[in-house]
């Protein structure tokens, strides 16, 4: 799915906007999310997030979640005492909250979920049913800044 969204941000540069916004379905996933936005507090969110998303079967087998996410905040050069310590803190608690109440007044339950011109997409879909949706979108709209 990362690399459907990643050719999209390519072919649609300039033309739509992208966000990203959390949904954690379980403890272990409201965590994951944190690692993410604490990654962002330096500059890797993106990065952090593919790589959480992608890594999914590995940490989320793991007796140690934390450990894998922290190999993660190492590979992208974190600084590790400040990604730690935003991780320990759930500094974000309240925006990841946030976003899940969000996520469910527009009718998320599960994730990935996108939506494009109004349009909900659940799940990993091919980047070409992706782009089709988004050409359907920009017909007649303005391009989003």
């Amino acid at each position: 799915m990362q690399g459907a969204l990643g050719r999209l941000k390519l072919e649609f540069a300039g033309k739509i906007e992208f966000q990203a916004r959390d949904f954690p379905l379980r403890p272990l996933t409201f965590r994951a999310a944190e690692a993410v936005r604490c990654a962002g507090d330096q500059g890797k969110g993106e990065e952090m997030r593919g790589m959480v998303f992608s890594g999914q079967p590995a940490w989320a087998t793991s007796p140690s979640p934390d450990s894998v996410w922290t190999g993660y905040a190492r590979g992208l050069n974190l600084d590790p005492e400040k990604w730690g310590s935003c991780v320990r803190s759930e500094r974000h608690r309240s925006a990841i909250e946030a976003d899940h109440e969000l996520g469910v007044r527009m009718g998320v339950s599960a994730t990935p979920t996108i939506f494009i011109g109004g349009r909900k997409i659940d799940g990993a879909v091919p980047f070409e049913t992706l782009a089709e949706a988004v050409r359907a979108g920009l017909q007649g709209a303005p391009a989003a800044r």
